[in-house]
């Protein structure tokens, strides 16, 4: 029954807007930014927000039953909605008086949407039709689109957007598939497949040139129980093609410098493990190592300090070429799954944590097993060293943390206080704290000189499933099952960040040796990397250069025409051009190596 209103540079929230009496199902921005609209179901109303005080400006009454969709003209003094009603109503925003009411069907609408120059407002009517409406005279102009469909889904067709050149309109019903519709002829220029779940939202990008597709990766029943895997797919809007499928991972780690990011594909209640390692460029988002050879899902990846090599942990661990994904070792010994693995600072040794309750340290140059520490009555789900490499902390489903000397293999502490599982461990850059993390919902900050407990921050809803410092220690990340990434003061545990996107829980987080950046990995298969810098001129040029290296590098032959392309561009600046342009060749390559 609340809209939250976000700062989308910084992630803060600004304000909370509360009125309606029932859940909302639509929002709309003016064109101006400064009024946002509301569509509720169980009040049957519209409500107007004025953006800038947070105040309600006007509630729109006139719909006989839930109000599930609104939509600003170009202009911003209409506003249009579709409701269960079977009507859609066109309002005067600067006098709330209802301007028109279109009654083409008895059936009720279930999307609303005015073309780009305002002259035509396009509804989906349950369950197979779209209707076509002159917004100045409410008369229909076309009322054929999708007739002869057959609906499959219990929603039928359920979103219409127009292009921006408001030549084209793209619909799509529940369980597909997208289709792209010429509105001066009414044919069908466009079907598009390959969902195999529901599909909730449509969206062109800006130049028209790619159309944007979310859904669940999933049958419905997995959906009703919460199995379903979040899946978005962008498709070339000319010829249908799909170029790119956003899916991802549950554990990342960054490389040593910063320049990579490692993932692998952890069993979740959606999916079962891909049994692979994907490593990524973490400027560009490009893939550019997949690493094959573990016969059973993988729980955890680390970079060496050095950065070349990678290790892995499954059934068994395993050592990689971080350059050339050749498998150098593989590490046998645990009797049970291996669910995290940390080198020591110096590269030289290797730590594995199992759900046989040990820890066990490797030599990783010759592959051998040099201590395994006992000592916990419950799997052991995280190890890490201390910076110095003289110490070893573990974390377990017994409650404890327990630290050794890794060196002799001797138990020097047992830090208790969580009052669940402990999932996570690591240390403070200068080696005197420790965090924990745990499904009591808590993060635990220890004195590593008294075994003290210094600080427990709440603020999670759900088991926490990983924790970081930052590069400087001053700030404490932490991923939880509840879908957030926190960040905290970990001076004072203050929380200072909240970070949201994740469709379910989050795996693991880390930060870039630099600190500048924060990776999570979700249940949602998917890796996000935020940026903490402030918004700058530059940044924003680097994400448009992605996206237009994403669009053009399949619609072109060769690598110079590529960037010919990107020279010849004049929708673009000269800081997007010449970024472009430094990336091309790594775009360009990945394109050919997705083609093999």
């Amino acid at each position: 029954e609340t809209i939250k209103v976000w700062d989308a540079a910084t992630g803060h929230e600004s304000r909370t807007l509360k009125g309606h009496i029932g859940p909302i199902n639509s929002l709309a921005f003016s064109p101006d930014g400064q009024r946002l609209a509301s569509a509720s179901i169980n009040d049957n109303t519209i409500k107007v927000w004025d953006l800038a005080t947070g105040q309600e400006s006007l509630t729109l009454k006139g719909h006989a039953h839930p109000v599930v969709s609104v939509a600003f003209s170009p202009d911003g003094q209409l506003l249009a909605s579709a409701s269960y009603d079977g009507s859609v109503k066109v309002w005067d925003v600067a006098t709330s008086l209802e301007s028109l009411t279109l009654k083409g069907q008895v059936y009720r609408g279930t999307s609303i949407a005015f073309s780009s120059d305002g002259q035509r407002l396009a509804s989906a009517i349950f369950p197979n039709l779209i209707l076509v409406w002159d917004a100045a005279t409410g008369q229909e102009t076309l009322t054929q689109l999708g007739r002869n469909d057959i609906v499959s889904g219990p929603t039928g067709i359920d979103r219409v957007t127009f292009s921006p050149d408001a030549q084209r309109l793209a619909s799509v019903s529940w369980n597909g598939p997208v289709k792209v519709w010429d509105v001066t002829t009414g044919q069908a220029s466009l079907t598009l497949k390959g969902h195999i779940g529901q599909i909730y939202s449509l969206a062109f990008s800006p130049d028209g040139q790619r159309l944007a597709s979310a859904g669940t990766k999933g049958a419905v029943q997995e959906m009703e129980v919460g199995k379903a895997v979040g899946m978005v797919k962008v498709w070339d809007a000319a010829t249908g093609q799909e170029p790119l499928t956003l899916k991802g991972t549950t554990t990342v780690a960054f490389s040593p410098d910063g320049q990579r990011l490692a993932s692998v594909g952890q069993p979740t209640v959606s999916a079962s493990s891909d049994n692979l390692i994907k490593v990524w460029d973490a400027a560009t988002g490009q893939e550019s190592l997949t690493l094959k050879g573990h016969a059973s899902g993988i729980s955890s990846v680390a970079f060496s300090p050095d950065g070349q090599r990678l290790a892995s942990a499954g059934s068994t661990v395993k050592l990689w070429d971080a350059a050339t994904g050749q498998e150098i070792l593989t590490l046998k010994g645990h009797t049970g799954d291996i669910s995290s693995v940390a080198f020591s600072p110096d590269g030289q040794r290797l730590a594995s944590a199992s759900g046989d309750n040990t820890v066990k340290m490797w030599d990783v140059a010759m592959g051998q097993e040099l201590l395994t520490l006992k000592g916990h009555t419950a799997p052991v789900r995280s190890a890490a060293f201390s910076p110095d490499g003289q110490r070893l902390a573990a974390a377990s489903d017994d409650g404890t943390v327990k630290v050794w000397d890794a060196v002799t293999g001797q138990e020097s502490l047992t830090l208790k206080g969580h009052t669940g599982g402990v999932s996570s461990v690591a240390f403070s850059p200068d080696g005197q704290r420790l965090a924990s993390a745990g499904a009591d919902e808590t993060i635990k900050v220890w004195d590593m000189t008294t075994g003290q407990e210094s600080l427990m921050l709440k603020g999670h809803a759900n088991v926490v499933m990983s924790v970081a410092f930052s590069p400087d220690g001053q700030r404490l990340a932490s991923a939880s099952v509840d879908g957030t990434v926190k960040v905290w003061d970990a001076g004072t545990g203050q929380e200072t960040l909240t970070l949201t996107g994740h469709t379910e829980g989050i795996f693991s987080v880390a930060f870039s040796p630099d600190g500048q950046r924060l990776a999570s990995a979700g249940i949602d298969r998917t890796i996000k990397v935020w940026d903490a810098r402030p918004w700058t001129p530059e940044l924003r040029a680097q994400s448009q250069a992605r996206g237009l290296l994403t669009t053009k590098r399949d619609r072109v032959k060769s690598l110079e025409e590529l960037q010919a392309t990107i020279r010849s561009d004049k929708t673009i600046s000269d800081m997007v051009r010449t970024q472009a342009l430094e990336w091309s060749e790594l775009f360009w390559k990945n394109r050919e190596a997705m083609a093999d």
